[in-house]
């Protein structure tokens, strides 16, 4: 009965909350805001239970139907066929008969997972090749100095630029602009806010976020998510340098920033190589940040929805993982 329930409240909350999901996620910035790097495990939180119920639609359709299953050689079938019966909740006679092969619905979990790793590697491979063109786009002869307790990689530049390399040669850089720019604290700031790129493995996590949801990123909820963790990321960044300095240093330093590179000077070709610290529009954010109060009830809606997402793949993927574990593959 359980099953007859949550199944279609699984159904209709994967389709509502994939294409509907993206206004509340942008909605309940205000209070995600305020624990930058709590909403950056709430929202991959999101994201993973949500592709979890998405790939439970395949073996949950599975219960209720039944197709062609000569497409396996072999016995292959028959194993298959044993596999869904020891997994399936609902009495029996409630088939309907279709053209649609059974491993195929069965197979939507396997066919999503080989998809993340493809994605993966694609972007892995792209990533390297962004970020080898970059170090050869910097240029010969850097210098490595110390700023603020952290090494630092400094390159001739005419434009004031800093951002962080998940590269052992690099880390930190720094341009020689910036450094005429800034006062010692604000550089100070911007180093920090650098630093904390790195101890917090803020490439690994958007290297892990790019890749593995390349598949969906059609989705409006996954697109959504996908563009604002980065931003979270930042404003992660930004606290880490705001409590080594004071929330004025990093907002001069950002403003300066912002106003001597001017819109010609774009980190776009970088990608997500790079994180950098400039950027005007975070300024507001910290000078005067939005009231909490209201992302209370997005994020409260973001909450009971991937409980009910986590419920009902639970639901549907345990009896699976049963039917394996008491032997339905002998």
């Amino acid at each position: 009965m359980t099953a007859l329930i949550l199944a279609p409240m699984l159904l209709v909350t994967v389709l509502v909350s994939g294409l509907a999901g993206a206004p509340i996620v942008r909605k309940a910035a205000p209070a995600l805001m305020r624990t930058p790097r709590l909403a950056v495990g709430a929202l991959f939180a999101t994201v993973v239970i949500w592709m979890a119920g998405f790939a439970a639609m395949g073996p949950m359709f599975a219960w209720g139907l039944s197709g062609p299953s000569d497409l396996l050689p072999g016995n292959t079938g028959l194993v298959c066929q044993r596999c869904l019966d020891a997994a399936n909740p609902l009495p029996p006679g409630l088939e309907f008969n279709t053209f649609i092969p059974v491993i195929l619905l069965l197979a939507l979990p396997l066919i999503l997972v080989l998809a993340m790793f493809i994605g993966s590697y694609r972007y892995g491979r792209r990533h390297v090749r962004q970020q080898r063109d970059l170090q050869d786009a910097l240029g010969l002869g850097p210098t490595h100095t110390w700023i603020a307790g952290q090494p630092v990689t400094v390159i001739v530049h005419n434009q004031p630029t800093a951002f962080a390399l998940a590269h052992r040669r690099w880390g930190i850089v720094v341009s020689t602009a910036l450094m005429e720019l800034l006062t010692e604290d604000e550089l100070t700031a911007v180093v920090t806010h650098e630093a904390a790129h790195l101890r917090q493995r803020h490439h690994l996590i958007l290297r892990l976020l790019h890749g593995g949801i390349a598949p969906l990123r059609w989705i409006p909820l996954v697109a959504a998510i996908d563009a604002a963790i980065p931003h979270y990321l930042e404003m992660a960044a930004d606290n880490a340098a705001r409590e080594q300095t004071s929330t004025p240093i990093l907002a001069s330093a950002l403003l300066k920033i912002g106003e001597k590179s001017g819109p010609a000077m774009s980190h776009a070709a970088c990608g997500p190589v790079a994180l950098h610290a400039a950027g005007i529009d975070r300024i507001r954010h910290l000078i005067a940040p939005p009231d909490g109060k209201q992302g209370v009830i997005p994020i409260s809606t973001m909450l009971t929805v991937a409980g009910i997402l986590l419920v009902g793949s639970l639901v549907v993927h345990l009896p699976y993982l049963q039917a394996v574990l008491d032997g339905c593959l002998i």
